[in-house]
């Protein structure tokens, strides 16, 4: 193909399994932010190309053999975290080993909150931070216009010496109003299998119905968690609260299900139920489409409970400010909440005010609706933890999962001091992470990193794993083995497969999927040492 022929930009999404040989670990990304910026793109008069190697499940030869044939002038990725840094930067030296003379960009959460790790690599030209849209038209039209780079909001740029230049970024995002941004554009992906594709990494919840998709309402977060690159003040990905209208929103379902015979839609907001009187008007329009025939459920991984409005407060049931009836009637299905911990102590050190009580009533009135698939994330190991904390948040969560019968699931995160977090500044200020912890080092949260005189990285994956087995698979509830098998897409040989291996994992002797040697945990010495033979216990760490 001619250099004349070639896309004006391609948009390549890398194969999230190349992380790690034998890690069997990737995820189903949907190329929202790639189906959004081609839109804005072709709003603008560039052609635009993808190549899709996560779906395809492309190999590294097979990903160069198509961009020597598609690659287009500029080529571009789109990177959610920085535990994918390694896909992509493999996939960045694909693009110009398969044609030296393209430009690269890179854009997203990853590069927005860690410039620095990102332009570690000689492979990539661009980096732009924070929201796309505006800047990526601005910078095409550099590059096609030959004129300079000095005036791009927020862009990181090599010089002629290839030395990195930055741009300072405004206070004020580039899109002000979100209701004018096009609806994403997936015309050449292939939606039907896409869309349609379960995923086997089994952190994340499953889908009910397919084929699904995600969608966001809104960008920003109120809220400053220390654990959150949103979080930190000044923080790119953070360019204050923007929220579409309910009419746009519902104009984009209605053209999923049109185009691409949607049924399920996963929501992505920081602060989904903010403000109430608007998620309502969505969720009412929502059962009305389900009423004229739309056949359509819907679900959150991140929703906030504090969001949800205590009993007292709700003027009439099944009225204009009943939430929780609302969720209900539009087809919500599962509701899985972020309540992060048992410890008081430890929602101080989060900047992440919680109160308990609260968080019990509206977990029974949940219940009280009819919602019968409730999970919780919760993260343990926060910088200035103690293991009192820690085994407080496993004693809270053991009770409102077992006790009282208010979670389904409870997951258990270790605290990831994340580059472009306030917890990575804390880490290192307590000196607790090791000085040459490399973000590759950061993938997934099951893994610890932070090492303290009271537990180490190595104890807390331990305990961890014991813990999310004992508390969500207790023996004497086969039932809900089922339930969370049901949750999270799998069969009991898969749950019970799982299930083993994350404990084996982090060191812990497995005889089979219902039994624990709980005299021996761990390989090194220190971590035998300190359980002695034991697991640590609320009462046995109070000091």
């Amino acid at each position: 193909m001619s250099n004349n022929t070639r896309a004006d930009f391609t948009f390549v999404i890398p194969n999230t399994r190349w992380h790690r040989e034998g890690e069997g670990r990737y995820w189903n990304h949907i190329p929202y932010p790639e189906g959004l910026l081609t839109a804005v793109l072709r709003k603008n008069g560039y052609t635009v190309n993808h190549v899709d190697a996560n779906t395809n499940n492309l190999t590294e030869n097979e990903l160069h053999d198509i961009l020597r044939e598609k690659v287009g002038k500029v080529v571009g990725i789109s990177a959610l975290s920085v535990e994918y840094r390694d896909a992509v930067h493999k996939t960045f030296a694909i693009i110009k080993k398969a044609n030296s003379d393209v430009k690269t960009v890179l854009g997203g959460v990853y590069p927005s909150i860690s410039p620095e790790v990102a332009k570690e690599d000689n492979n990539v030209d661009f980096i732009v931070i924070s929201e796309g849209e505006e800047r990526l038209i601005k910078l095409m039209e550099a590059l096609k216009n030959k004129t300079t780079l000095r005036y791009i909001d927020g862009l990181h740029y090599r010089d002629e010496n290839k030395e990195w230049k930055h741009n300072p970024r405004k206070s004020v995002g580039n899109v002000r109003n979100l209701d004018d941004l096009p609806f994403p554009d997936y015309s050449d992906y292939d939606t039907k299998k896409l869309f349609s594709w379960s995923q086997k990494y089994t952190q994340n919840f499953q889908f009910r119905q397919l084929p699904m998709t995600i969608l966001m309402t809104s960008r920003g977060c109120v809220y400053k968690c220390t654990y959150c690159g949103a979080g930190k003040d000044g923080n790119p990905i953070n360019d204050g609260i923007k929220r579409r209208s309910p009419g746009s929103i519902l104009d984009e379902i209605k053209s999923l299900v049109k185009n691409h015979g949607i049924r399920e839609i996963i929501f992505v907001d920081d602060s989904l139920l903010l403000p109430r009187d608007r998620i309502i008007d969505i969720l009412k329009g929502i059962t009305k489409l389900r009423e004229e025939g739309y056949d359509l459920v819907w679900k959150s991984n991140n929703l906030d409970l504090r969001h949800i409005p205590l009993p007292h407060t709700i003027k009439e049931k099944k009225g204009k400010d009943d939430l929780l009836f609302w969720m209900k009637e539009s087809g919500c299905y599962q509701i899985s909440i972020s309540l992060e911990s048992g410890s008081p102590e430890t929602f101080k050190r989060m900047k992440r005010p919680t109160n308990l009580d609260h968080a019990i009533i509206r977990l029974n009135e949940m219940r009280n609706y009819g919602f019968d698939e409730i999970a919780s994330n919760f993260i343990i190991g926060m910088p200035g933890d103690t293991w009192n904390d820690i085994l407080t948040t496993f004693e809270f969560a053991d009770k409102i999962t077992n006790q009282d019968r208010l979670l389904d699931y409870s997951l258990f995160s270790i605290a990831t001091p994340l580059p472009g977090t306030e917890m990575y500044e804390d880490a290192k200020r307590m000196e607790i992470i090791p000085k040459d912890l490399r973000p590759e080092d950061f993938y997934g949260f099951g893994k610890g990193v932070i090492n303290t005189e009271e537990w180490s990285a190595t104890e807390l994956q331990i305990k961890r794993a014991y813990e999310w087995d004992r508390i969500n698979f207790a023996a004497s509830r086969p039932d809900h083995h089922l339930k969370i098998a049901k949750m999270l897409g799998i069969t009991l040989d898969e749950l019970k497969v799982w299930r083993k291996e994350t404990r084996q994992n982090a060191g812990v002797e497995v005889k089979s999927a219902d039994t624990t040697d709980e005299q021996a945990y761990g390989t090194d010495e220190r971590s035998k040492k300190f359980f002695d033979g034991k697991i640590p216990t609320l009462e046995q760490s109070t000091h």
